[in-house]
């Protein structure tokens, strides 16, 4: 019995160590992106508190919220302006100043928007390899001719 026991506690232990947290995946959908770990969807609260739990996952997490919203209060002046090109163009005014400052605004705009992008897959990233730099090492369950046992897997 007490053998029963002591082979049962190891593969517990070697099954526990394999355990680790997991990945988060992200897939562009109609309205942004969807966020999943472990095939389960994860909402933006669940996925900006899983954030928190990595240094470097947090700071590119934190500047990704600060450019989308740069990039939308820039995507609303870009709306502004369009409609003031609009407007010129049906009342026969000129309408350099307000394509000016349409494309302009639709530039700015998509630097902030690439950026927000950018560093909301950089944030997925830091988080993912933090998952896997938690030990150097590992408990693998194993056996050969002398037993079972678990073994320390560098």
């Amino acid at each position: 019995m007490k053998k029963f026991t002591l082979i049962a506690s190891i593969i517990f232990m070697g099954v526990a160590a394999q355990v680790t947290a997991q990945e988060i995946t992200s897939f562009p959908g109609m309205w942004g992106h969807d966020f999943y770990q472990d095939r389960e969807k994860l909402t933006w609260k669940e996925v900006d508190k899983i954030m928190s739990e990595s240094q470097a996952a947090q700071l590119n997490w934190q500047k990704s919220k600060k450019n989308l919203l740069a990039g939308s209060i820039v995507g609303a002046l870009n709306f502004g302006s369009g409609i003031w090109f609009i407007v010129n163009e049906v009342d026969n005014e000129p309408v350099t100043g307000p394509a000016i400052a349409f494309a302009a605004t639709g530039l700015v705009g998509s630097i902030f928007f690439h950026k927000a992008m950018k560093n909301k897959k950089e944030a997925i990233l830091n988080y993912n390899e933090s998952l896997e730099r938690e030990t150097s090492f590992k408990l693998v369950p194993t056996s050969n001719e002398n037993g079972v046992g678990l073994a320390l897997k560098f």
